[in-house]
């Protein structure tokens, strides 16, 4: 009997004749987990990043990080109709005044994929600005710490001067070279889809100050030799990346003032039609095209999905293929991309995450709806004495001490680490890898009725949603059973049938269950939380295939983190479509060890094993490190 162990801890073959495989290579297909460090695990749950949304509750169209003179950041967020900032103090969203020109208006950006493009850029006197554009943006604005003004209008910013035609708006628009640069720039009315437009170099001040103009010296415009557009940007080192529909290209900067930048095209027959899914990690850019998702490292470009040779052409919505949006995931090392689903309900939203791991070179998708993506360095911070206040409604995971991945003594300070936001269609704004339940909400009260409905204050749970309801006083049979609760944040290893959602408006949640037969009414309390559903499917096993004989396991063990639940584990033969062993249940039972080895037993032969691993739960991070497969060669092959 051999054994193959799929972990990260080693690799080859050992003395002991263990055969050791790497998890990236082990599985073919994961929802709703990922592999990090060479350990599958489910993802974690996403939690609302401040107290409240972005006030009139429309598309988030883009967040982004402000950063500041003195080396302090603001997180911003645009809707389609204004500018909000994220204010500490008090953990909630402060829509921003338009002031000057705008005053009185909002942006009214028309359509889902008009995502907005924005950087970080001083003006003359010193004072900081956010400017941000968008090709749904009838002009380009700034922020300048207290309003939000007309950047492009000598009224509103005395340090503007135009181009010698008429500049109204661009698609994209960063810092670099000591430059403002603005990508596909409207000029006299005309869009320009291969152009960049640069500014004089920041020098002077007041009136001296070149870095708003565009017909001093220095500034000008440069267009690709192509005829394709400009589908994304992103700074890689000390160059700007160009993707373009047909090929990728980079603006490198020369040492001639007069002639800042070059533009060179990189070996490529590849090209992005995603307009905002260029992203930059590490030593390469990614995006995604109609024909694959492409990387670029400087020198040229390639397509990196070998392992999902298809997603683009076949997973992705065709019609709404230019919504899907580019992020990156710092804590775990991903490339996150939200798109529409070839097989969506509703084609409008965002009801899918693609998932590239940079370091495993692995790949899944999240069921979530995100519009967008940002990063914040900030965060709410939670007194001690505020704790037991605010963790049964805010942070259930800190109900108890063996429950949450927070450092105890830096309880509830957000503000230490690079946070990865997302930005959903109602305005909401939320915090990924939270220990917690997806769509989280505190019950505001629960009707005695068939079918029950939950009021909460908002919410963005949706009809056909698995949820589970806890905590919850009242709703009692007369045995003081509870009717409603489903779900008991402190118990792990229990198992629990979730409710599904029939309906919902903007503060009900109606659920399949009756409780119109209570003894008692709703008295408080209690939270109503989507779950997540992992699922991972291995790689069809048989080491003995070229050998020309089938496989014999006789059982595989697992090591789990004890903290995170039970899996349950279904076995195919020969990939047919009905395991000969369904829903075996592997669940920790100590509390003393980190992890723990689960065995179960298979005692099959079989000319493939396929094991499904899958695990329904809110709350609860599954962590398998290692999986051993006991095995010998098995009679021959039928073929």
């Amino acid at each position: 009997m051999e054994i193959f162990e799929i972990t990260g801890f080693s690799g080859g073959v050992n003395r002991s004749g263990v055969n050791f495989l790497q998890p990236s290579e082990a599985f073919e297909d994961i929802h709703n987990g990922f592999i990090h460090r060479q350990v599958l695990q489910s993802r974690k749950g996403f939690a609302r990043f401040g107290s409240n949304g972005l006030s009139d509750g429309t598309r988030v169209l883009g967040i982004f990080e402000h950063t500041k003179l003195d080396n302090t950041t603001e997180t911003l967020a645009i809707t389609t109709a204004y500018l909000y900032k994220y204010v500490e103090g008090s953990n909630s969203w402060s829509q921003i005044p338009m002031a000057g020109a705008m005053t009185g208006l909002s942006f009214s950006i028309p359509d889902s994929d008009q995502y907005v493009s924005g950087t970080s850029y001083p003006d003359g006197a010193g004072g900081d600005r956010f400017v941000f554009c968008s090709s749904g943006l009838a002009q380009i604005y700034y922020y300048n710490g207290t309003n939000v003004k007309q950047w492009n209008l000598l009224a509103d910013n005395p340090s503007f001067e135009d181009f010698a035609s008429v500049l109204t708006s661009a698609r994209y628009v960063t810092r670099y070279g000591e430059r403002i640069n603005f990508f596909s720039p409207t000029l006299g009315g005309q869009p320009q889809p291969q152009t960049v437009l640069y500014s004089g170099i920041r020098s002077g001040a007041g009136a001296l100050f070149k870095g708003d103009k565009f017909n001093v010296a220095g500034a000008g415009s440069l267009a690709a030799d192509t005829s394709d557009y400009i589908s994304g940007i992103a700074i890689m080192a000390d160059t700007v990346v160009i993707n373009y529909s047909g090929g990728n290209y980079t603006l490198q900067k020369t040492s001639d003032a007069f002639n800042p930048y070059f533009i060179k095209r990189l070996s490529s027959t590849i090209g992005t039609e995603a307009p905002f899914s260029t992203v930059a990690w590490g030593n390469e850019v990614r995006s995604i095209g109609r024909s694959g998702i492409i990387s670029t490292d400087l020198r040229e470009t390639s397509r990196i999905d070998d392992k999902i040779p298809r997603f683009t052409t076949d997973e992705i919505d065709p019609i709404k293929f230019t919504q899907t949006y580019g992020g990156y995931n710092r804590t775990n090392s991903q490339f996150l991309w939200s798109y529409v689903s070839a097989t969506a309900e509703d084609s409008t939203e965002q009801d899918r995450i693609l998932v590239g791991n940079y370091e495993e070179n692995s790949w899944s998708t999240y069921n979530a709806r995100f519009s967008v993506f940002g990063l914040s360095e900030n965060g709410e911070v939670i007194p001690w004495d505020e704790v037991d206040e605010v963790f049964h409604t805010e942070h259930p995971e800190w109900a108890t001490w063996d429950t949450t991945e927070d450092i105890w003594n830096k309880l509830g300070i957000l503000d230490e680490t690079v946070k990865t936001l997302a930005g959903d269609e109602d305005g909401q704004i939320y915090i990924l890898d939270r220990t917690e339940d997806d769509y989280t909400e505190a019950i505001t009260g629960i009707t005695q009725a068939n079918p029950a409905v939950i009021t909460v204050a908002s919410h963005n749970i949706d009809v056909g949603d698995e949820v589970t309801v806890s905590g919850v006083v009242g709703l009692v049979d007369s045995n003081g059973v509870s009717q409603i609760n489903n779900f008991d944040p402190a118990d792990p290893k229990q198992v629990f049938l979730p409710y599904t959602v029939t309906a919902v408006t903007s503060t009900k949640i109606t659920i399949n269950v009756d409780t119109s037969g209570t003894d008692s009414t709703w008295s408080s309390g209690g939270l109503v939380s989507r779950l997540i559903e992992f699922k991972a499917k291995s790689v069809p096993f048989n080491p003995y295939r070229s050998q020309g004989r089938k496989v014999y396991v006789s059982e595989i063990e697992f090591l789990i983190d004890t903290s995170g639940g039970f899996l349950e584990v279904d076995l195919y033969a020969d990939e047919e479509e009905t395991p000969f062993k369904p829903g075996v249940i592997a669940s920790t039972v100590t509390s003393t060890k980190r992890r723990q080895w689960i065995t179960i037993s298979v005692n099959n032969e079989s000319e493939f094993l396929t094991m499904r691993l899958r695990q329904k739960t809110p709350a609860l991070n599954l962590k398998i490190t290692s999986i051993r497969i006991h095995a010998s060669p098995g009679g021959l092959t039928s073929g």
